[in-house]
């Protein structure tokens, strides 16, 4: 059968074996000398046997069988031919229309991906140096669970109250100064704890250089004088909170301590440098020693250049 095929694929013929093919004109003598009573297996013609008479009618059978099944799977592969390429021409005709309707939906009807598609407008900002780097003054143990659990447990809960409404637009200043409640304090809790990040350095610590030095010096009359009314603000502070370093509309430095997320922005002054107070800043480090925190964790780690940016702007 395989060879049968061949044969036809070879003749390319469109469908059928024609009369006079050689293979189908010597299929004919075969059923032709069977009804004769001969076989066709040479000249001249020798009165066939009944055996030979059985294997050539067994053998005219498979024949015939086989050029049928030729000549019905040749027709059924171009009758599958011709449907694929029907098919394509008909898809081919109607990509334009298509295109044509696809404009039309899209012009009247613009889609909004930030509604088909929501994601977490508020999002937890990278560290601005890497865990280890904080140590001895601040473990990665601390940065752990003061920026992995605390700060990123404000911005998720940032994200839940504000979804679905235009508050998702707002940034977290705007949102400072419009929102009360449980908006604004995750808000606010957000923007502290960034800041506070960038208030540390691997880097820092030390005595100030540059314009803060000069406007330390100016406002509170030398280095030691304004880190003693430091200190005793971050240590003194009653219960949850933040110490700042601000400046006001003219310049003016002033120390501030606030309550809970509360901070300068509320009050109309530009933040410079800020000390987290809450306890779990400095639990894990120093455990309920406040004053530790403050001079070893604190001071050997603040970011004068991040101060200087701060107070230039």
């Amino acid at each position: 059968l395989s060879y049968l095929r061949s044969q036809t694929h070879a003749t390319r013929r469109p469908a059928s074996f024609p009369a006079e093919s050689p293979f189908h004109r010597y299929s004919l003598r075969v059923f032709g000398c069977i009804m004769s009573g001969y076989v066709p297996f040479g000249s001249p013609k020798k009165e066939s046997s009944k055996f030979v008479r059985a294997f050539a009618v067994v053998l005219a059978i498979a024949i015939a069988a086989a050029v049928m099944y030729v000549s019905v799977g040749r027709n059924a592969e171009l009758t599958m031919a011709s449907a694929i390429q029907a098919r394509s021409a008909q898809a081919m005709r109607t990509i334009p229309t298509l295109a044509r309707n696809l404009a039309t939906v899209s012009k009247s009807q613009p889609c909004n991906t930030m509604r088909s598609f929501p994601v977490s407008v508020f999002e937890l900002p990278d560290l601005p140096w890497e865990k280890e780097s904080l140590s001895p003054h601040m473990s990665p143990e601390t940065i752990d669970y003061h920026y992995g659990k605390h700060h990123a447990a404000y911005v998720n809960k940032l994200n839940d109250l504000t979804k679905g409404t235009d508050k998702e637009s707002k940034s977290l200043q705007a949102l400072i100064a419009s929102e009360t409640g449980g908006i604004f304090n995750s808000a606010a809790q957000a923007y502290n704890h960034e800041f506070f990040w960038k208030c540390l350095s691997p880097a820092g610590g030390g005595a100030p250089t540059g314009a803060i030095a000069d406007a330390i010096t100016r406002d509170f009359g030398s280095f030691d004088a304004f880190k003693d009314a430091y200190d005793k603000a971050a240590v003194g502070h009653f219960g949850s909170g933040w110490v700042w370093l601000a400046k006001d509309s003219n310049g003016k430095l002033q120390i501030i301590d606030t309550h809970d997320a509360d901070n300068p922005l509320t009050k109309g002054l530009t933040p410079i440098l800020t000390t987290d107070v809450w306890e779990h800043a400095y639990y894990v480090d120093y455990r309920n020693a406040r004053p530790d925190y403050i001079q070893d964790g604190w001071w050997n780690l603040v970011n004068w250049d991040f101060a200087n940016a701060n107070y230039a702007a």
